[in-house]
């Protein structure tokens, strides 16, 4: 599917399918609002296939007050 193929209104768009893009999808869907990823590859290809695996995003460090 090309995105020129969608004739829908979207009050989001998010470009990117790793850890980041699919945080805020899920964000933007707990919200309602109507919500569109896309990704060039096969979702968590780019930065997120070569990460650590460890995504905490400084979960961590709030929770501890720092």
């Amino acid at each position: 599917m090309n995105i020129s193929d969608l004739q829908d209104d979207w009050d989001l768009v998010v470009v990117g399918g790793g850890i980041t893009g699919a945080g805020i999808l899920l964000n933007a869907s707990r919200m309602g609002l109507k919500a569109l990823l896309v990704e060039r590859n096969d979702f968590a290809s780019g930065t997120s296939s070569r990460s650590s695996k460890l995504v905490h995003g400084g979960l961590r460090y709030l929770k501890e007050g720092r």
